[in-house]
């Protein structure tokens, strides 16, 4: 099978035809995720700086992926792709068992009103998606600036097996996002916490997990 993540640069887009290969990641080559990389840059950063690896992106607007798929395109990093859609169709159909060595999830939507809670993309069901697709120990990097959602977000990834490395309240020059500085001009208080996976806790089953949204 054709290994996708290699293909010409012009063709950056990863389609909803699944699985990908083992080959992406899950043996000779670190496969790093971003889920919803938006207008931001970093996940090209860090392709352009570690072209031995492979970076996949998550994004579920169709606007901001078509506008990264471009960038990919200009910049010829022959070693990232993006996905348009939900983050759960990849880690549930397109992403083999223990394939990627590291999440970022960096300020998802809060969804603050409690009527769109339901809405919120880390659950305790996505929390045990990302279980399974990461390799052990991973790591796993979760940002926010919204203290119910952290709440949500902590007590999600813990019930998956997720352990809490470390916790910090100012964001790592390499993660640095638009709205890093947009909360930071705010005075909006951050919470950017790293998660790993112990061995003996990866991956519980995803058999009987949908594919709701």
């Amino acid at each position: 099978m054709t290994d996708r993540f290699l293909l010409d640069p012009e063709r950056v887009s990863v389609g909803a035809e699944g699985p990908l290969p083992d080959a992406c990641g899950a043996r000779d080559r670190p496969l790093h995720v971003e889920i919803g990389f938006g207008k931001d840059v970093r996940i090209l950063r860090m392709a352009a700086a570690d072209p031995k690896a492979l970076f996949l992106g998550v994004e579920i607007s169709r606007k901001k992926h078509a506008s990264f798929c471009r960038k990919v395109a200009r910049l010829g990093l022959a070693n990232i792709r993006a996905f348009h859609g939900d983050a759960r169709h990849v880690l549930l159909d397109l992403l083999p068992e223990r394939s990627v060595a590291s999440f970022t999830i960096l300020f998802p939507d809060p969804w603050p009103k409690r009527k769109h809670w339901k809405n919120r993309w880390i659950t305790p069901e996505t929390a045990a998606l990302l279980a399974r697709a990461i390799r052990p120990p991973g790591p796993l990097i979760v940002a926010t600036d919204h203290e119910g959602y952290r709440t949500q977000i902590r007590d999600s990834l813990q019930g998956a097996g997720f352990v809490l490395e470390s916790e910090r309240n100012q964001v790592p020059e390499d993660d640095r996002t638009i709205f890093t500085t947009r909360f930071e001009r705010l005075g909006s208080p951050v919470s950017y916490l790293r998660w790993h996976l112990p061995s003996r806790r990866c991956a519980g089953s995803a058999a009987n997990l949908t594919h709701s949204s």
